[in-house]
């Protein structure tokens, strides 16, 4: 029992606002997607939201655990639940908090938060399934360099002191003291370049007008570029079609939307189609008076159907599954066309460097005599 009390006094402890701003940060959204589905379950079973919420802090970890108990504070004081848990717990998203706040106003929280978990499951899959298909490419040219720069900078060295004159040496091999020595004046900058190119990129990608154009033009470049857009295609319509399917406004969806896409232009884009469906038009017509008519021409074609019909969100989710197996094929596609060139590369490399020291020997060897 003194355990059981001493882990609720843990949790009923006043959070700073350091404790709100470093949530964002250390609360995985996998924590925050099950909190989600195990108050789907308690809510489906009748049980009040705020004992709801403190089973789930009970359940839950650190910051999250701290954040639920929180929000359960708020809520029994008489607060809504959104509004609470917009105070509480804003790193949530205001994607998901507006869920709730339309299943407050209809009575409809458990299917909201079923909404919400299922938004969530679904970009965190997308997204996984990007890091996995980039990881590996990564990690081998990672090592290939560290290979290339040790074998130039470390082992060449070493051979060049046995091998006599250079002026002796096969081209190949004078080629391979040359990179060597060029190597060893400048490999810091070759190994930081990679760095330095990704903080200058998001350096510039503060600035509105610089970032939105640098994450247009990643959308067509080769091989990486449809991944880009497939993904960016895929989240957009599988939450669109969630979002209207639980009855938010097309409007509303939209800025909803536009706010979690990563990418600059897609947002800009977005905020278009937006004040044109506030003006009276129809969500097809303003998406094909848009940029975004090339970037997911499937979806204005669906949404027509869908808009004739009054089955738009179906529409939509058609076109979410249409571009999660397109990514899904990329990806696969992807993997195939990298692994052999990343071969090739590292190969070549490798042979270059055991070329050009056999042929040194075979010189060296062949002077001696």
């Amino acid at each position: 029992m003194a355990d059981i009390s001493a882990e609720k006094a843990k949790l009923r402890r006043v959070r700073t606002s350091f404790d709100r701003a470093v949530a964002r940060f250390v609360v995985s959204r996998a924590a925050v997607e099950q909190a989600f589905e195990q108050l789907v379950i308690l809510l489906k079973g009748d049980v009040p939201v705020v004992s709801a919420l403190e089973t789930c802090a009970g359940l839950s970890k650190g910051d999250l655990a701290l954040a639920l108990c929180e929000t359960a504070d708020l809520v029994r004081g008489g607060m809504p639940l959104a509004k609470a848990m917009r105070r509480s717990m804003p790193w949530v998203g205001d994607i998901f908090i507006g869920l709730v706040e339309v299943g407050e106003s209809n009575g409809s929280l458990p299917q909201m938060f079923t909404y919400a978990a299922g938004i969530m499951q679904q970009r965190r899959k997308i997204r996984s399934q990007v890091v996995r298909a980039m990881t590996y490419p990564a990690l081998v040219v990672l090592m290939g360099l560290g290979v290339g720069y040790y074998v130039s900078t470390v082992a060449i060295p070493q051979i060049i002191s046995v091998m006599g004159n250079p002026e002796g040496l096969p081209p190949i091999t004078r080629s391979l003291l040359t990179t060597s020595d060029w190597l060893k004046a400048n490999g810091a900058w070759v190994l930081a370049g990679p760095l330095i190119a990704v903080a200058l990129y998001m350096a510039l990608r503060r600035i509105p007008s610089v970032g939105t154009r640098l994450d247009h033009a990643t959308l067509y470049t080769p091989i990486f570029g449809k991944v880009g857009r497939f993904s960016a295609n895929a989240l957009f319509n599988r939450t669109m079609s969630m979002l209207v399917a639980s009855g938010i406004s097309v409007v509303d969806a939209l800025s909803l939307v536009g706010g979690t896409l990563s990418n600059l232009w897609y947002r800009r884009e977005m905020s278009q189609v937006r004040t044109r469906v506030m003006a009276g038009r129809m969500l097809s017509d303003a998406m094909a008076e848009t940029s975004l008519r090339k970037l997911t021409p499937l979806t204005p074609a669906l949404v027509k159907v869908g808009e004739n019909s009054g089955n738009m969100d179906e529409g939509l989710g058609y076109a979410g599954d249409f571009y999660e197996e397109a990514l899904e094929k990329r990806l696969d596609l992807l993997g195939k066309l990298v692994e052999p060139a990343l071969i090739v590369v590292v190969g070549g490399m490798v042979a270059y460097v055991y070329i050009a020291f056999f042929m040194g020997m075979a010189a060296m060897n062949a002077a001696a005599r």
